[in-house]
Order: C-alpha cells, then structure tokens, then sequence
C-alpha cells in the first residue's frame, strides 16, 4: 500500500491536457516532415553562407547555429520513422515554396539581409509552428515529439536573442533595405503557408520575382569586417623566442582557426552526396572550430589584447577553395589534424607546454578541450575520406591530402623573398 495521498499526486505522469484530442499521426508526421526540412536547410544555409559573414561575432553564431539545426534534423528523421513514415519524406519538400523560401534566403546581400532573413523571419516562423503545434497535439500520445520540441525551443531562444543584437546593430543606412528584404522573405514564406503549411497560401503569381537565378555558390573569399586586418601569408605576430610570447602566439594560433571552421561550413554545403551522418559530423567541427577562434580570443582579450588589433588568416580560402569539397576537407582533417596527434609535440605536447612550462590555467583548459576536439575530427576524417569517399583505401586519401600539401606551398611560394630562398 503506497504512504502518499494519492489525490494529490498529479496523474498522467504530469502531462496535462491528455484528453485533447489532439492531431492524427498523419497529420503530425507531415508537420515533422516540413519542421526536418526546415532545420536542414536552416543548417546549409548557415553553412553556404558563413564564410561570406564579415562580422565577427555573426560569423560565430553561424557556426553554431548550424550544428544545432543539424541536430534537429536528425532529431526530426528519428521521430518521423515512429509515426509510420520515412525520412525521405522530409526531402519531399525540395521541390516546392519551402524550397524557394531557402533559396532567396541564401541569396541575402551582405550581414544586414542574411541577419534578417534569418532573426526576422525564418526562425521566429519556426518556433511559432513548433509551438502551434505543441498547443494542437495530444502532449500524451505525442509526448516525444512535444519533449523534442521543448529542447529545441531553448536553442531556437538562444538564437533569437543574439539575433536581437544583430538586428539591432544594422547600421541606419541599411535598415530600409533590411526592411524590403524582410517583406520579400515574408512573402515566400506566407506562399509556404508558413515552416509547418497551416496558414493561407499566398498564390505564387502574387510573389516578387526571385532573386536566385540558378544555384547559389560560395564566394572564393573568407570575409572579416572592417575592424580586422587580414593576413596572407600566416605570419604570427608574436615572437616565439621571447619569454612571454610563446603563449601569445598559441592564443594567437587558436584565434585563426575560424577560417578552419569557414573551411568546414563549405564543405558541409558542397559536398553534394554526403550523408546525413557525415554532415552532422562536418556540422560539429565547424563549430568545433569556430569555439576554438573564440578560445584565442577570449585568451587574449583576458591578456588586455583586442583580437582585431591582430592580423587575420583567412589564407583556407586562398588554397582550398578551388578543390573539391573532399579534397578540401582532407588538408584540414588529415594534412593538418592527423599529424598533430603525434607525441611529443603535438596538441598534447601544447597542452602540457600551458600547464607545466606557462603554467596558465585559463590557456591550459582551452587546450585540453581542443586536444578533445581534435581526436574527433580525425575520427571524423577517417569516417568520411578514407572510409566512404576513398572506399577504404587510406593510401588514395593520403595522396589526396599530400596533394593539398603541395598546393598549399605552391600558392605560397608567390610571397617569399630572396631571403627566403637561400
């Protein structure tokens, strides 16, 4: 016999409302599919476009922004195959107004567009339907999806409220036309009828003409804003032979790999026959590497030093962006990250370098957890070059990143002097 007042336990293992009657599965799956849909492209999006961000601390947000909405797709492809459906069904909507709605999206001019369509539009139409549906569900029948639910609202809160900032720094002079892409936006998406297609379709004959014109591509620069001094070749500011500036030269170091994470966003956009797992992965290490451009900042600004009072690399984009997404991911996660678990040295090697010789707690942490990082990322190079994009013949992805090797050097070559050569 239980010693509680049963009366005053609340029933329905706490869920309320669980006799509404609530959405059939059908019905849910279809809103599943368009809410997966969203989050997918909500992810490329971020991903085609965060190397032409030029602010800062946009850029970063970008980068976080699309590891989370891969998440969420593949929360959203989880769920839809319980309600009797299927994944592909969330790709039934690449042909239709969700599509175009994605496309003028990617197609946004400059921070100042990108950051309305986005915290002006497209998300706050996302967590209205995902709370429509909340209010129209059965939360006991449904209750995954409306747990799903809870936990993406949270991020899509954080998103907003840094979009708040960005929305409200556009500068004077370009808010009229922040304002006109806004209405265009919200026209393509009133022809949706909404992320979850519940309102009233705006007939497409009542549309503005497009602004995409074809397939969007990825400039073949990586953008700063104009507080930032940007640098070709990688020349480190600081001097390693001096007592105190070896540490700020690895804060420095880790402060410029936001043009590695840059380099991530635009293979996860152009790698065309990635799966899904894969571009969760991708997804994760650009934010990976973006978090680690903020470890080195946060490092510096800790020392008194401004990052934009440095110069900023952003050479990824000079040497890779003309190869092929996998070859370009394959000078960062084998070329690069690979030898850099070798011991001594290496990123272990840093670690202990900042907790034993600079004995600098802050540095210490920041290396730790981006030693962690990156024996994930060279998992995820194993994962994606050698196994899937080379079939498991790790000689064919070795040769790949040699080839990136010598690129690089050659496209370096152009900037040494006679000193140099001799």
């Amino acid at each position: 016999m239980s010693d509680l007042q049963n009366d005053r336990v609340k029933p329905y293992a706490g869920i309320e409302h669980a006799q509404r009657i609530g959405l059939g599965v059908e019905q849910c799956a279809e809103r599943v599919s368009r809410f997966g849909y969203a989050a997918k492209q909500l992810m490329f999006a971020q991903a085609g476009k965060m190397s032409s961000v030029a602010n800062w601390e946009f850029k970063a947000m970008v980068g976080r922004g699309l590891w989370e909405c891969a998440q969420h797709w593949g929360q959203w492809r989880a769920r839809i195959g319980e309600m009797r459906g299927h994944e592909h069904l969330i790709d039934r909507h690449a042909e239709g107004p969700l599509y175009d709605l994605f496309q003028e999206l990617l197609h946004s001019n400059g921070d100042a567009e990108f950051a309305t369509g986005l915290y002006g539009v497209i998300l706050p139409a996302y967590r209205a339907a995902l709370l429509r549906y909340t209010g129209e569900t059965n939360p006991l029948v449904d209750q995954p999806t409306v747990r799903l639910i809870r936990h993406m609202v949270l991020d899509l809160d954080d998103h907003l409220a840094f979009g708040e900032t960005a929305l409200a720094a556009i500068e004077p002079a370009h808010r009229a036309t922040a304002a006109a892409w806004q209405a265009h936006l919200e026209q393509y998406l009133a022809a949706a009828g909404g992320i979850d297609g519940t309102s009233e379709r705006l007939p497409s004959f009542q549309l503005p003409p497009p602004r995409s014109q074809g397939d969007f591509r990825i400039p073949g620069d990586y953008a700063r804003d104009a507080r930032f001094a940007t640098t070709l070749p990688k020349i480190n500011p600081f001097d390693n032979e001096k007592v105190h500036e070896p540490l700020l030269s690895k804060m420095w170091v880790r402060s410029q790999e936001m043009t590695a994470a840059e380099l991530c966003a635009t293979v996860l956009f152009e790698w065309d026959d990635l799966p899904y797992e894969g571009c969760l992965d991708l997804a994760r290490h650009c934010w990976d590497e973006t978090r680690h451009g903020l470890f080195g900042q946060a490092a510096l600004e800790a020392e008194g030093i401004p990052l934009e009072t440095l110069p900023s690399w952003v050479g990824y984009a000079k040497h890779t962006m003309p190869a092929s997404p996998p070859k370009r991911y394959s000078h960062l996660a084998i070329a690069t990250e690979a030898g850099l678990m070798r011991h001594p040295g290496g990123k272990r090697g840093e670690w202990e370098w900042c907790k034993d010789e600079a004995k600098h707690p802050l540095m210490t942490t920041y290396q730790d957890f981006d030693w962690a990082d990156e024996v994930n990322h060279v998992a995820y190079g194993r994962e994606w070059l050698i196994r899937y994009y080379c079939k498991g013949d790790r000689a064919k992805a070795q040769a790949m990143a040699d080839e990136t090797v010598a690129e690089r050097l050659a496209y370096y070559a152009q900037f040494a002097t006679p000193a140099d050569a001799r």
